[in-house]
């Protein structure tokens, strides 16, 4: 077998944890109005119930619209937004109205007042359950009310990775597409 040699990086590295999708997070605002932020940092984390985390920057707009509005919704998008993410992750809502200047159009939720983004790959309807300090970040645990995806992107093995082509956020405008899935061999 090869031996490797590793290099020290410094603890705050966690883009070796990267390349993860990325998503947009859409909240309404309390004027009216939406907000929204691409986030990477999201992951499920309960089957039973179905419970998300996503960390936000405590000076975000998001976060601060969050800890009040309690509901969002994650929406999973593709290459074709790739500008739309990078340039909502880079700039702030608290001085531009970027869901406007992004072009967004809402796809009504079922359970939440918070709508998904029209054209999107599919979106999660989510409540905010509890909120933990986490460094520079907030840790927000939401419940998962509704999942809603394009039908002609996702089946019996989930996403269609021939058509379905997930960003996923390396660092910075550096973004990587999952190329193809691939299987396991059955258990005995």
């Amino acid at each position: 077998m090869e031996s490797y040699e590793y290099i020290d990086l410094s603890p705050s590295e966690y883009y070796v944890l990267h390349p993860r999708p990325v998503y947009l997070i859409v909240v309404v605002k309390p004027e009216g109005g939406l907000n929204v932020m691409a986030a990477s940092w999201v992951t499920p984390i309960s089957g039973e119930p179905p419970l998300v985390a996503l960390a936000i920057g405590k000076d975000a707009l998001t976060n601060e619209l969050l800890m009040t509005r309690r509901e969002f919704t994650i929406n999973i998008v593709g290459e074709e937004y790739i500008n739309e993410v990078y340039r909502a992750g880079s700039m702030s809502g608290k001085s531009i109205d970027k869901w406007s200047m992004l072009g967004f159009k809402e796809v009504k939720s079922m359970k939440i007042n918070a709508p998904g983004i029209k054209n999107s790959y599919g979106f999660l309807e989510c409540a905010v359950r509890s909120t933990h300090d986490a460094g520079e970040s907030t840790l927000f645990i939401a419940e998962v009310l509704g999942v809603h995806v394009r039908k002609d992107l996702y089946g019996r093995y989930g996403w269609n990775y021939g058509k379905a082509r997930i960003l996923l956020h390396d660092r910075g405008r550096a973004f990587v597409l999952p190329g193809r899935k691939v299987f396991a061999e059955k258990l005995m």
